[in-house]
């Protein structure tokens, strides 16, 4: 089988926030950076669960973190929501700002619709990868790679040791739907769209998992959207799966609430995003107590400001805040595998247990930890 060869100092893979912040990281230290992407667009997570919010920033911005959030979130201001801040973004406005972060920087070769398919590693250093598209196969070469998937696609390929959940024990997953032609919103819809989905499963209509979904409004007169938070799925959840239950409920609101009678479905998540997957077992774990402690280390490389959000299956989100205007530190030994030489991890897949992660995974706080990690790799490169 023919392949396209090519070599690089880091491979990133995943093209989320996070991810871009790696590869731009490494590239504005001099190292060649190829980044792969599944979709054919940046933005990750994001985009596909239509998110509106950037959770975990401070107010006093820096460096990368700063240069992304002017381009993906431009005159946007930080806003409270009870105890915590939230800057609002447009999904469009990520892509096409993560889009011209990329094109910025000459060192960094980005491939979209390009899935990883298999590595091979020399002792304890991964030094091939495999991935291919619609049009063939690559062979990347390279001196550092960095997991960004958000499901630990090279964590796994490469036999880095790493910690999971049991399925029983996972936080709920969630995704989202547009709806529009939604009547008479007043900004009511935040709290009768819950409060209608609890009575319904209360009475038995609905499973239980479904009063904790959320309604924020969308960008448009008549326009929202409906998160809905349901048990992780064994193999994932695909848009047959979405598409099913977001039409399940809009059917339901339709004859639960007037102002949806005559709204329809415009967009839904093409398939489940989980809050918790496959975590790196790097050389430090940062756990619960670290975060509530709002621990410090000698090897910080970001901070976090998120209080821990953790979605318990019974439950439903749980929030433990941390003191106020607190944050905690998190060591770069999170990010780097304890087994694979040349291999970290940014964004959901850091070394941490679910309830320090259930902190960390914000879109923020994973900026950070993608400039971390493509710092520390471009050093790295040095030494291979």
């Amino acid at each position: 089988m023919r392949y396209k060869r090519m070599n690089c100092d880091i491979l990133v893979v995943g093209a989320g926030a996070s991810g871009v912040a790696a590869a731009v990281a490494a590239a504005k230290r001099g190292a060649s950076v190829i980044l792969l992407e599944q979709n054919k667009f940046p933005g990750g997570t994001a985009i596909i669960a239509m998110h509106n919010f950037i959770c975990g920033v401070s107010r006093d911005r820096k460096g990368l973190l700063r240069e992304i959030l002017n381009k993906i979130a431009p005159g946007e201001r930080l806003i409270k929501k009870g105890r915590v801040f939230l800057l609002p973004f447009k999904r469009e406005r990520m892509v096409l700002g993560l889009t011209q972060i990329i094109k910025n920087e000459k060192k960094v070769r980005v491939f979209y619709n390009n899935k990883v398919v298999s590595l091979r590693r020399f002792k304890n250093r991964v030094v091939s990868v495999i991935s291919k598209n619609a049009r063939g196969r690559m062979l990347i070469n390279p001196k550092v790679v960095i997991d960004a998937s958000g499901k630990g696609v090279l964590i796994k390929l490469s036999g880095a040791k790493y910690k999971i959940s049991a399925l029983s024990k996972k936080q709920l997953s969630g995704f989202s739907f547009m709806v529009k032609n939604i009547k008479g919103n007043n900004g009511a819809l935040a709290w009768k769209v819950p409060y209608s989905l609890t009575q319904g499963a209360r009475a038995g209509e609905l499973p239980k998992y479904f009063k904790f979904s959320l309604f924020s409004s969308g960008y448009s007169q008549g326009e929202g959207f409906i998160r809905l938070n349901i048990p992780p799925l064994k193999q994932g959840g695909n848009s047959k799966i979405t598409n099913k239950k977001a039409i399940f409920i809009h059917n339901y609101l339709r004859r639960s609430l007037a102002e949806f009678k005559h709204s329809y479905i415009k967009q839904v998540s093409p398939y489940l995003s989980d809050r918790e997957g496959i975590r790196l077992l790097g050389e430090y774990i940062l756990r619960k107590k670290d975060v509530l402690g709002q621990k410090k280390f000698p090897d910080v490389v970001a901070y976090g400001y998120w209080p821990i959000e953790f979605w318990h299956r019974k439950n439903g989100p749980c929030f433990t805040y941390l003191k106020k205007d607190g944050f905690y530190e998190i060591p770069l030994r999170s990010l780097k595998s304890k087994n694979i030489d040349n291999l970290f991890a940014t964004g959901r897949c850091i070394s941490a247990d679910p309830y320090a992660l259930a902190s960390t995974r914000v879109l923020g706080t994973c900026i950070s930890l993608g400039e971390a990690a493509g710092i520390a790799a471009s050093k790295l490169c040095a030494y291979f």
